[in-house]
């Protein structure tokens, strides 16, 4: 009787262990909201943990803007995945997209917009928001 109790004060314990630490199963995305506008970018959250994550992007500017998942100070330059980009182009004025993607890697990140029309570089205006990816 006694081992009986024990045991099942086990699979209890082990239980409540594997639902406190997330069962092991796939991570929830993080959400992030992204507005942007001329000539800025704004995130409502600038740390999020490693995994999968989705940036739920509305454009609230007057123009044509584009968003792009880079490394930190390296300016246009997209992951590539599966065939996929970590970019969302062409989002016009008052729409709103997503960009779906999974940052393994701990370390300084950013969103930045590389339209460059009319004379006007949307990156060289400011348009770019760094952000830092902790471990998860």
């Amino acid at each position: 009787m006694r081992y009986r109790t024990i045991a099942h004060l086990f699979v209890i314990l082990l239980a409540f262990f594997l639902v406190s630490c997330g069962g092991g199963g796939p991570a929830e995305p993080t959400e992030v909201h992204v507005t942007l506008h001329e000539f800025e970018v704004e995130m409502d959250k600038t740390t999020i943990p490693a995994g999968p994550v989705i940036f739920s992007i509305e454009n609230t500017g007057g123009l044509v803007h584009e968003m792009v998942l880079e490394k930190a100070g390296q300016p246009d330059t997209p992951f590539e995945a599966n065939g996929k980009v970590s970019e969302a182009e062409d989002i016009e004025p008052g729409t709103s997209t997503t960009l779906e993607w999974t940052i393994d890697e701990p370390g300084e990140y950013q969103l930045a917009c590389h339209v460059d029309k009319d004379d006007v570089d949307h990156y060289s205006q400011g348009m770019v928001q760094t952000f830092t990816v902790t471990e998860n």
